[in-house]
């Protein structure tokens, strides 16, 4: 009975990977993509941040279904801004104890959609054990017990007494308790994330392994790859993928040899998302709080008084709350005037119009009409098709730029029923506002864009047919039809 890992490599780009591929930097990689299968044409879902993305990868679905818009978002209910950890300077400004509270529990026990299930509660429905090492979603059957070090609960007075649920076995580095072995203490200080590093993460599976306590299925995500690019750019993103390698041959090292590790799991590695070289000089950061200056805009640490509007920037795109009636037209004009901004979304009657930033061209889709895209999806489309780079071929819409583009922004901008404008900014550039990290000649993401939106998949241990072109919402279907298929080989060999 083959259990199955996938490793979730934050920022892991196909180029870099095909790069490394040809230069045979990357042996663990190397051994994984020979000895199975490799797309380099896999879509994640949009925004292209990692809080709504890990929401897709578990629950299968995109964010009109999960609820989860991006990493930063308005809820218009608690009338505040919430924020999982964009930036030092924007959890200073909404307080420590506002975003812990945010990421460590409402994320996964409030905000994620209850109508929707996760990997973890399906694989528990069908007897199935699960690990989550890292995750920042990982909602499940069993109750965790919070315990922030000393340094976090004194610094954000946060007494947490409401346990989190997740699988069987769950690490959020040092911050949730756990009974996994051998994790070095050094790895769980302050000036190593709390143990939300790829060091933790590897020696927690490591440990799972060694000692004969893996689940049947473990998510492992590793984050410092996307740390690394987004100071020194995809330019350098191949030195940072040889360390990503290290640690992934640490986990093959797990086993008596690297074969008998294809004997006992099948091995996924994929990625949230990609990522975006951005310009040096200050032009390729869109200043949204000059752009919309003319507008009360509520600001991080305020409360919603006389405010026009909500700013909420996910780097390479923003979600824009108008919060007053008739300000939506107002609004457009003003983006529309920004050529470095690439497109600019409404809801209009079921649908989406959408605009091209500096130009007056603009493309309008809804579900369910004449026309079919290469995923199956049926689309009533109208306007200039260029706007969304999309193509007829063989009576099938197909994608250039904007992968998946029309379930994807869909999915984003009916995350919520409230009035909101989807703005994201043309490749190199990126916004700008008061608190919010830049990465001027680094590298960033959350856009439409191919650049941000296609990552590679490597499965390895399993001929079992993966739906063609991949998408990360199809990998929780994938996993569960793996074990399923294991379930009715086994009943097979009991009726013979």
């Amino acid at each position: 009975m083959k259990k199955v890992i996938l490793l979730l490599v934050d920022s892991l780009m196909p180029n870099i990977l095909e790069n490394c591929l040809r230069q045979r930097t990357v042996p663990a990689l190397q051994f994984l993509v020979e000895r199975g299968r490799y797309w380099s044409n896999c879509i994640t879902s949009f925004p292209t941040m990692t809080a709504s993305v890990d929401c897709s990868l578990l629950t299968g679905v995109y964010p009109d279904i999960h609820r989860v818009p991006g990493l930063v978002w308005y809820d218009p209910e608690g009338k505040e801004i919430v924020n999982y950890g964009n930036g030092w300077k924007c959890i200073k400004k909404l307080g420590m104890t506002n975003c812990a509270k945010n990421v460590l529990y409402n994320l996964n026990e409030k905000h994620l959609n209850k109508q929707v299930s996760t990997i973890f509660e399906e694989l528990a429905m069908r007897g199935k054990t699960s690990a989550s090492i890292n995750t920042m979603v990982h909602r499940g059957v069993k109750k965790h017990r919070v315990q922030l070090p000393f340094l976090l609960d004194l610094t954000t007075r946060f007494r947490f007494r409401e346990e989190i649920s997740g699988p069987d076995v769950m690490t959020l580095g040092a911050m949730v308790q756990t009974d996994i072995q051998n994790i070095p203490k050094q790895l769980q200080g302050f000036k190593r994330l709390y143990g939300i590093t790829d060091a933790y993460a590897v020696a927690a599976t490591k440990s799972l392994i060694q000692f004969g306590n893996a689940p049947d299925f473990l998510l492992v995500y590793l984050p410092d790859n996307d740390h690394r690019i987004h100071k020194k750019s995809p330019d350098h993103a191949e030195e940072s993928l040889i360390q990503v390698d290290k640690c992934i041959q640490q986990i093959l090292n797990a086993f008596h040899s690297w074969d008998e590790a294809l004997n006992q799991f099948v091995f996924i590695v994929t990625s949230d998302h990609g990522q975006t070289k951005i310009g040096k000089e200050e032009e390729f950061n869109i200043d949204l709080d000059v752009l919309l200056e003319r507008f009360h805009s509520l600001q991080l640490g305020e409360d919603v008084n006389d405010h026009d509007i909500v700013v909420c920037n996910n780097e390479r795109m923003a979600y824009i709350y108008p919060l007053k009636p008739n300000l939506e037209e107002k609004i457009l004009q003003q983006l529309l005037s920004e050529t470095r901004i690439d497109i600019v979304a409404i809801k209009e009657n079921g649908g989406i119009r959408v605009k091209e930033g500096g130009s007056r061209r603009e493309i309008y889709f809804k579900p369910n009409g004449q026309y079919v895209d290469i995923y199956g999806s049926s689309w009533e489309i109208n306007g200039e098709w260029a706007v969304l780079d999309l193509r007829l071929h063989r009576g099938i819409v197909d994608y250039g730029d904007y992968p998946d583009a029309l379930s994807r922004l869909y999915g984003a901008m009916y995350s919520q029923e409230i009035p909101m404008i989807v703005v994201t900014a043309r490749p190199r550039y990126e916004f700008k506002n008061q608190f919010y990290p830049v990465h001027l000649n680094g590298g960033s993401h959350g856009s439409l864009h191919k650049y941000d939106s296609t990552i590679p998949l490597i499965i390895t241990g399993t001929e079992h047919p993966v739906n063609e072109p991949p998408r990360l919402i199809d990998l929780k279907d994938f996993v569960i039809k793996l074990f399923e298929e294991e379930a009715l080989s086994n009943d097979s060999l009991v009726l013979k």
